[in-house]
C-alpha cells in the first residue's frame, strides 16, 4: 500500500495509480462496495406458487413475499422482485443475474456455490378431508387404504404411496385437487398445508378441514430459505441479520393471514367513517328493502319466521357500519327480481354480476364466490362442457345468471324450476336427470331432503367464469349507496368474515342452534334484576290485536302476550305493562324512560335515538286495504297522489314518508278509525298487517273492504329495549333467543288462525222482536210478492255470474274463470298430497282454417273443438277453459297419471277423426297438447306447472303437432 502513495510525477501515471488502488480494493474486499444500505437487491420469486408468491394485481404478493419484505425493512435494503419458473429463477440466480433467490431448500450439493439462512417457514405436507365425511385417524400410509386418495400429477412423494399398494386419482395442480375433494371425488387428499387452507377458503369451502399430518416421514417436510451465492457474504450477513430480528409473532401473525384470511388484513381498512355527504345521504334515503331468497341456503333461507344465512349477516354487519336501516324482503328469486327491476325494493342480494344487469343495477364489489355444480345420480357422467350434457333432462333455477345460455345450448332439456329445494325432489323423482346449482346451496338440499346416491358431475364454467360471485344490487336511484357499501365491505376484518362463513360453510352445515327453550342468566345479569327487584316495565300497542292489545278486562293480550308469558316462566322477571291509549303514548313512554321496553316493535332509524332492538321474534305480511269497488294495485306506487292511511307513530308510516313522498299519508289514531275511514271514502286506502286487518274486519264486520295489494316489505318485529340498559338488552336476547323453532312456528301460525267469539246483545234482541211483531202484518203481506221478486234474482244472478267467467263462443270457462280456480285447483291437490295435471291444448294450422274456409268455419270448428273437450273430460275435477283465439287449458287432480294421459290421448284421437262440416267443406282438424304432471310439494307454483305444459305443447308443435307430450314437474 505505501508504493501506491508515492506522488507521481505525470498525469499518467497519476491515474495508473488510481486504476491499481481501485483494483486493489476489489480484490481485498469484493462485497464491502457491493451493496450500501440505499441499493437495490432484485429478490427472484417463483411466479405461480400460491400462497407464497405469485403475481396479482399490482405486483408480487405471498407470505414468502411479505417475509422478504420485512427483511428488507429489517436490514435496511430496498428490493424488487423478479418473477418466473422455478427453473428460471435458478438458473438466473446461479448466473449472477439475481442477488438472492427465495423459498430455496437446504442441499449438501447446493451449499458449496450457495449460503443459506435458517429456516423461516417449513413446508408440512398434509392430509386434507371433508368434516362431513371425515376420514378417521391415518397414522401410517397403510391407513389410507381403502380411501380414495387424490394428489397432484408426478409430485416427489407419489411413488412412496404407490409403493404402499395406494391407489391415487391424479390432478393437474393444487387448486384441482380441492375441488375433487369439495365435490366428493375423493375421500382425501394430500397438500402442503398452507396451499391446501389457502384454497379451500379462497373458494369458500369451509366445510374442508386438516386431517392431519401425512404419514411420508422425510418427505413430508420441505424448508423454505432465503439464499445467496459466497461471492456476495456482506449481503448474506445483512439478510441474515434481518430475518433474525422479525419477531417470531410477526411471522406466525403473517403465516395466519395467509393460510386463513388469504391474505386479507387482519384488521380491515381501518375505522368505517361516512363523510358528512354519505350521513346525509343515508339519512335522506331512510330505511331500504331488501330482497332475500328464502330458499338459497346456506345464504338466505328461512328458519322457523325469519330468514338468516350468510348473506344476512353480511349484510347486518353493513347496516352496523353504516347506520342503514334495513328491511327484509323475503321470497323466491322469480318473485325479487322483477321487485327489484320495478323498484319495489331498493337491494337485492345475492346479485350476480352481468353485463344486462347493469342498465337496471349498480353492483357491490362482490363478498363471496361459489362454484356452480352438477349434482346427478349418474355415477358415469362427468361435465366438463355443457356438451356432456345434452340428452339429459338439466333443472335449473329461475332467472339464475346462466338460465339463457343453458337454454340456448339445451332447448326443452333444459328444465326451469322456481324453488331450489322443488329442483332436488325432482332429482329424487327421477323427473330429471341433473341439478345445476351452486355446491353449498345443493349439498344444503341433499342433506336436508336425505337424497342417497347423488354425486357431483363437475362444475359448471361458462364464459371463463368458474363461479357465482355473489353481490348486492342497488337500484340505480339510490347508486351512490353502493359505493358506501363497498367501503363499508372493505372495513369489515378478515377475522369477522371467516367467523361468518366458518358458522355457515363449516361443519355444521349452515343452521344456526335452535333455541332451547332455556334462557341462562349470568351472574351479573340476576344481580342486576335483583337489585330491580326482578320488574321490569313495558309499553304495548293497547289497539293492534291479534298480535298485541288489551282484552275486555285491561289486561295484556294478543301474541305478544303470549310471548311474554313464555320469557316470565323462563326468568324470574315481572313485567308490569304500562297503561297507555294508544300507541303514540307508549312511543313517547318510551322516548321519556316512562317504560324500560316496547314488547313488540320494528327498528327504524328514529326509534334507534333511543331504543336498542334485539333480533326480531315474528315476520308478518303488510298489505294495503281498499274498498270492495277499488282495482287491485300491481307495486306501491299506484298508490301516489292518493290519500292512503296509516297509523301514526307506526313503522312503516316513517318508511312510505321518506320512499313515496309524493303519496297522501294521513295518519290516523288507531286501526278501527282507519278502517272507518277507509269504509266511510275519507281515504283511497289503508296501510296495516295481514294479521290486524283479518282480525278488525271480522271484529267490525266490514264486508265491503278488501285486500287490494300487498307491499313488498313485511313487518320484522322484536323488543325494543332504552338504549341506556344494556344489561337489560342481553337479557331480553337471550329471552328471544330461547325461543324453540316449534314455538316459533306457533306463534306465527297464531295471527293465521284467528278464532272470534261472536258477542250476543239480547237487549237489542228482545227490541228487534217487538218491532218485528209490528210488521209481521205487512211482511205476510209482502212475503209472496218478496219470494217471485227474489227467485227472478236468483236467477239473474246466477246468470250473470256464469255469463262473467263464460267465453261466448265456445261456453267453455274463459280467462276470468280459468284465474279463479287454476290457483284453487293446485293448492287443493297441494293440500291433499294429491297429482295435479294440467294440459295446454291448441288447435295445429288453425290460421290456415281461417284464412281457406273463412273465421266462421273456424268459429264453428273451435265450438266443435269444445264439445268434444266436454265429452271427454266430465269429472267433478275436471275444469276446463278457453285460454285465448284457438288456445284450450285443462287441468284437474288425479290419482293415476296414466289415466289423465290416456284420457287426453283418447281426446287428442276424437278431434282427428271427426269431420266439421261448414257449408259444402269438409274441414279436419288435429290439436297438439302439452302435458304438465306432479304432485305438487310445499314450495311448487302453479305458474311452474304451467310453464311446464306450454314448453310440452312447444315440443308437441316441434315434433310434428297432432300429438302429446308430457312433462313431470
Amino acid at each position: 500500500m505505501n508504493t501506491l502513495a508515492i506522488p507521481c510525477q505525470c498525469p499518467f501515471k497519476r491515474v495508473a495509480a488510481a486504476v491499481l488502488f481501485a483494483l486493489a480494493y476489489l480484490l481485498a474486499a469484493p462485497s464491502a462496495w457491493a451493496r450500501e444500505p440505499s441499493d437495490t437487491i432484485t429478490f427472484g420469486i417463483v411466479a405461480d406458487n400460491k400462497p407464497y408468491s405469485f403475481n396479482e394485481g399490482r405486483g408480487a404478493s405471498g407470505f414468502s413475499v411479505d417475509i422478504l419484505r420485512e427483511v428488507a425493512e429489517q436490514a435496511g435494503l430496498q428490493l424488487t422482485f423478479r418473477a418466473g419458473s422455478w427453473p428460471e429463477v435458478y438458473g438466473a440466480f446461479m448466473q449472477g443475474e439475481l442477488d438472492v433467490i427465495d423459498g430455496i431448500s437446504f442441499r449438501q450439493d447446493r451449499a458449496e456455490q450457495i449460503l443459506f439462512t435458517e429456516p423461516y417457514h417449513i413446508r408440512q405436507t398434509y392430509l386434507m378431508h371433508d368434516t362431513q365425511n371425515p376420514v378417521g385417524n391415518v397414522d401410517s400410509i397403510e391407513d389410507l387404504q381403502g380411501l380414495r386418495v387424490g394428489v397432484v400429477r408426478d409430485i416427489y412423494y407419489r411413488d412412496a404411496l404407490t409403493e404402499k399398494g395406494i391407489t391415487l386419482n391424479t390432478y393437474d395442480s393444487l387448486h384441482s385437487l380441492i375441488r375433487a375433494l369439495a365435490f366428493g371425488w375423493v375421500d382425501v387428499i394430500i397438500g402442503p398445508q398452507l396451499t391446501l387452507q389457502y384454497y379451500a377458503n379462497e373458494a369458500g369451502f369451509r366445510f374442508l378441514a386438516i386431517a392431519g399430518k401425512a404419514p411420508l416421514g422425510d418427505l413430508a417436510r420441505e424448508d423454505f430459505r432465503i439464499g445467496v451465492l459466497k461471492a456476495n457474504e456482506v449481503l448474506f450477513q445483512r439478510i441474515s441479520q434481518g430475518l433474525a430480528e422479525i419477531p417470531d409473532q410477526r411471522k406466525r401473525e403473517l403465516l395466519e393471514r395467509w393460510q386463513e384470511f388469504g391474505g386479507a388484513s387482519l384488521s380491515g381498512s381501518g375505522n368505517f367513517v361516512l363523510s358528512p355527504e354519505q350521513r346525509r345521504f343515508i339519512a335522506e334515503t331512510g330505511p331500504v328493502r331488501v330482497g332475500l331468497m328464502r330458499d338459497y341456503a346456506p345464504y338466505s333461507f328461512e328458519s322457523g319466521t325469519r330468514i338468516q344465512g350468510l348473506t344476512v349477516d353480511i349484510l347486518n354487519r353493513l347496516s352496523d357500519l353504516t347506520g342503514l336501516q334495513v328491511i327484509p324482503v323475503g321470497g323466491q328469486w322469480i318473485e325479487l327480481l322483477p321487485l327489484f327491476r320495478n323498484g319495489e325494493i331498493d337491494i337485492l342480494a345475492n346479485m350476480s354480476f352481468r353485463p344486462e344487469r347493469t342498465a337496471f343495477t349498480r353492483f357491490t364489489e362482490p363478498y363471496h364466490t361459489i362454484p356452480n355444480v352438477a349434482f346427478t345420480r349418474d355415477q358415469d357422467l362427468s361435465l366438463n362442457t355443457l356438451e356432456d350434457l345434452k340428452g339429459m333432462r338439466v333443472a335449473l333455477g329461475s332467472g339464475i345468471y346462466y338460465e339463457q345460455p343453458l337454454q340456448e345450448a339445451l332447448g326443452d332439456d333444459a328444465r326451469i324450476f322456481t324453488a331450489q329445494d322443488a329442483m332436488f325432489e325432482a332429482l329424487a323423482r327421477d323427473q330429471v336427470d341433473v341439478v345445476l346449482a351452486a355446491l353449498p346451496n345443493g349439498n344444503f338440499w341433499v342433506r336436508e331432503l336425505g337424497l342417497p346416491g347423488v354425486r357431483i358431475a363437475g362444475e359448471l364454467i361458462l364464459d371463463g367464469l368458474p363461479g357465482e360471485d355473489l353481490r348486492f344490487g342497488v337500484r340505480p336511484g339510490l347508486a351512490p349507496l353502493a359505493g358506501i357499501l363497498d367501503q363499508a365491505l372493505a372495513t369489515i376484518s378478515a377475522e369477522e368474515i371467516r367467523t361468518i362463513e366458518d358458522r355457515w360453510l363449516g361443519a355444521s352445515g349452515g343452521t344456526r342452534q335452535p333455541g332451547t327453550g332455556k334462557a341462562n342468566l349470568t351472574e351479573a345479569e340476576l344481580a342486576w334484576l335483583e337489585n330491580r327487584s326482578n320488574r321490569v316495565s313495558m309499553c304495548i300497542d293497547p289497539d293492534w290485536l291479534p298480535l298485541e292489545g288489551r282484552d275486555s278486562n285491561g289486561k295484556h293480550a294478543g301474541l305478544s302476550a303470549e310471548v311474554f308469558r313464555l320469557f316470565t316462566e323462563r326468568t324470574p322477571i315481572h313485567f308490569d305493562v304500562v297503561p297507555t291509549d294508544n300507541w303514540q303514548q307508549s312511543m313517547q313512554a318510551a322516548r321519556e324512560r316512562r317504560c324500560d321496553l316496547l314488547a313488540m316493535a320494528m327498528k327504524t332509524p328514529e326509534r334507534s335515538e333511543f331504543m336498542n332492538f334485539t333480533e326480531s321474534y315474528l315476520e308478518v305480511p303488510n298489505v294495503v286495504l281498499g274498498r270492495i269497488e277499488a282495482p287491485f294495485i300491481e307495486r306501491i306506487g299506484d298508490l301516489r297522489g292518493q290519500k292512503v292511511g296509516v297509523v301514526e307513530g307506526y313503522a312503516f308510516a316513517e318508511l312510505l314518508q321518506t320512499r313515496y313522498p309524493s303519496m297522501d299519508l294521513i295518519g290516523v289514531s288507531n286501526e278501527q278509525e282507519g278502517l272507518r275511514r277507509l269504509q266511510n271514502h275519507e281515504l283511497d286506502g289503508y296501510i296495516t298487517t295481514l294479521a290486524t286487518a283479518s282480525y278488525y274486519m271480522q271484529e267490525l264486520g266490514l264486508a265491503d273492504l278488501k285486500v287490494i295489494g300487498r307491499i313488498p316489505a313485511d313487518w320484522s318485529l322484536a323488543v325494543a329495549i332504552r338504549d341506556d340498559e344494556p344489561v337489560l338488552l342481553g337479557i331480553m336476547q337471550k329471552l328471544v333467543s330461547s325461543l324453540t323453532t316449534e314455538e316459533r312456528r306457533s306463534l306465527e301460525s297464531h295471527w293465521r288462525n284467528i278464532q272470534l267469539k261472536q258477542t250476543v246483545d239480547y237487549t237489542l234482541i228482545w227490541q228487534l222482536l217487538i218491532a218485528g211483531a209490528l210488521v209481521t202484518a205487512l211482511l205476510i203481506y209482502w212475503n209472496r210478492k218478496l219470494g217471485r221478486l227474489n227467485k227472478d234474482l236468483a236467477v239473474a244472478n246466477e246468470t250473470l255470474s256464469r255469463l262473467s267467467v263464460t267465453d261466448d263462443l265456445t261456453q267453455l270457462g274463459n280467462r276470468s274463470y280459468f284465474d279463479q280456480e287454476f290457483r284453487k285447483s293446485f293448492q287443493w291437490c297441494q293440500r291433499h298430497h294429491s297429482g295435479f295435471a294440467v294440459a295446454m291444448v291448441d288447435a295445429d294450422h288453425f290460421k290456415n282454417i281461417n284464412d281457406t274456409f273463412g273465421h266462421e268455419a273456424g268459429d264453428l270448428c273451435l265450438k266443435a273443438l269444445a264439445d268434444t273437450m266436454r265429452k271427454h273430460f266430465r269429472r267433478e275435477t275436471d275444469r276446463l277453459s278457453r285460454f285465448g283465439g284457438e288456445e284450450f287449458v285443462v287441468f284437474a287432480s288425479y290419482e293415476d297419471s296414466d289415466e289423465i294421459r290416456n284420457r287426453l290421448e283418447t281426446f287428442r284421437e276424437a278431434v282427428a277423426s271427426a269431420c266439421n262440416i261448414c257449408g259444402h267443406n269438409d274441414i279436419r282438424l288435429t290439436i297438439s297438447i302439452g302435458l304438465a304432471t306432479g304432485i305438487p310439494g310445499p314450495a311448487a307454483s302453479p305458474a311452474e306447472f304451467l310453464r311446464q305444459a306450454d314448453q310440452a305443447l312447444y315440443q308437441a308443435k316441434q315434433n310434428g303437432r297432432n300429438r302429446l307430450e308430457v312433462r313431470a314437474v
